[in-house]
């Protein structure tokens, strides 16, 4: 067990809760990994309108363990924040700093897909809109609890306070799916 004294004082994170926090912030990695013993993978909502409706047979997926298209027929760019994940899949890319920064390499053609990514957890509205614009350069699709991220939730949506400082068309599919064309 870890002790912390104070929020400004902190140690480092051992290795076994590192990877806890890996598999607690990737829920489709639980599924994937029971799938080599014989489990059906189950696709949520979000991966069935991925499917339906991005006629792509490419994609990029961002910090959700999303190798698992591939048995879908689809050729993905996985690209992780954390070297937990060459672990399970040794092509993905590795960038620790996903959140204001989008790789050169990744292509503005294929969609990118951010599912329940970790650093949108407590982010300002200000800082969701950077991200917004440094990342949506193709269709994006973003899909995460909007309540974590800190706006007034008493009188406005998030989706309405974000519309007016981006410059981008945003589709809510549903409460948590959001797609974003340039």
């Amino acid at each position: 067990m870890q002790v912390i004294t104070s929020y400004l004082d902190q140690g480092p994170i051992r290795a076994v809760q590192q990877w806890r926090l890996y598999h607690l912030s990737r829920p489709n990695l639980k599924q994937w990994r029971q799938t080599r013993h014989g489990k059906r993978y189950v696709l949520d909502s979000t991966d069935h309108w991925i499917l339906n409706n991005l006629p792509d047979k490419r994609l990029t997926l961002v910090d959700c363990a999303g190798w698992y298209f591939k048995q879908f027929g689809i050729a993905t760019t996985c690209l992780e924040s954390d070297e937990i994940a060459k672990h399970y899949w040794p092509s993905c890319h590795v960038e620790p700093d996903i959140f204001t920064h989008r790789p050169t390499y990744i292509s503005t053609a294929d969609p990118v897909v951010f599912k329940y990514s970790w650093f949108l957890r407590y982010a300002t509205v200000e800082q969701f809109v950077e991200f917004i614009q440094v990342w949506v350069q193709s269709t994006t699709v973003i899909n995460f609890e909007p309540r974590y991220v800190q706006h007034n939730h008493l009188k406005h949506r998030l989706v309405d306070q974000v519309r007016p400082m981006i410059k981008f068309d945003i589709q809510e599919v549903d409460h948590n799916l959001w797609i974003l064309e340039p």
